[in-house]
């Protein structure tokens, strides 16, 4: 009988390189609400290995647009770096955690006013193997954009990202 370490395995696509899209609903919830409303967004997103296995870094950005009970429109692109943690959870499904942090540029309109702002993001992530090359999968980000630095600010933004992504693995 082989060894389990010597016997060679199927290669995991969740552990090479990934490169990928997204595209689905952002969603502002708590206080952000009562000023914008839900609309579409999509983003890149790169991965690689880390030292420590099962664990991913990530990089990530999105181009988000929200109209507003008002006459402004805000243009968000948010751009932050995570980690990735894969559950050990042995079927062809994977579950990731993800956490991470970077800034958002806003662009508001007609006020013609941009910042840049601290972002941190949560989230959780589910997708499968279709084929060697790509998955397929769902995503949920939470994105806590912080303003409280700012004088005069009263409140800190809130969005939910969810959608659907594709990803392509990189590698032999």
């Amino acid at each position: 009988s082989t060894s389990g370490f010597a016997r060679s395995r199927r290669s995991d696509p969740f552990e090479k390189p990934q490169v990928g899209l997204w595209f689905g609903p952002v969603t502002p919830v708590y206080t952000t609400d009562d000023d914008l409303g839900t609309y579409l967004g999509g983003g890149l997103f790169l991965r690689t290995n880390s030292f420590i296995r099962g664990i991913k870094i990530g990089l990530d950005g999105s181009y988000q647009v929200f109209r507003s009970e008002g006459i402004n429109e805000l243009t968000m692109i948010p751009l932050f770096g995570s980690f990735i943690y894969r559950l050990p959870i042995q079927m062809p499904l994977a579950f990731q955690l993800k956490a991470g942090g970077g800034s958002a540029r806003l662009y508001l309109r007609p006020d013609e006013v941009t910042a840049w702002e601290p972002l941190f993001m949560l989230g959780f992530e589910t997708s499968f193997p279709a084929g060697r090359l790509f998955n397929i999968g769902l995503r949920i980000d939470y994105l806590f954009i912080y303003e409280g630095h700012m004088e005069g600010a009263t409140r800190n933004g809130h969005i939910v990202n969810a959608g659907l992504t594709v990803f392509f693995n990189l590698g032999e």
